[in-house]
């Protein structure tokens, strides 16, 4: 028996959070994924202390729909981009959460903060 199961390299899932300013928001983040013993090995890591929510960037291929706060515009993915996401509370847990999220090929990351 023959059968080719599909596999992609990257997933963009949406990012929900809430702006305790201007409410409920959400950009998108799309990622790297890894195969299954990868990905269980990283999850291991993650819940043994030794792998950092910031080593899971390097698995981020880019953001989305970032608003300027001040000119409402859209900003560009970049480096600067996601270190300001990753400084602020209410953006950091849904971020991260996203990456899992992408692997376990769920189509949104956890909502609560």
């Amino acid at each position: 028996m023959s059968f080719k199961i599909t596999q992609a390299e990257t997933v963009t899932v949406p990012v929900p959070y809430t702006d305790p300013i201007q409410g409920p928001k959400e950009f998108k983040a799309t990622w790297k994924l890894h195969p299954w013993k990868e990905y269980r090995a990283i999850v291991d890591a993650q819940q043994a202390g030794t792998k950092a929510d910031e080593e899971l960037l390097e698995d981020l291929v880019s953001l989305e729909g970032i608003e300027d706060s001040e000119t409402k515009e859209k900003i560009q993915h970049c480096q600067a981009l996601v270190d300001a996401a990753m400084s602020v509370t209410f953006i950091r847990r849904p971020l991260i959460l996203s990456w899992f999220a992408a692997q376990e090929g769920r189509s949104r990351a956890a909502t609560k903060n």
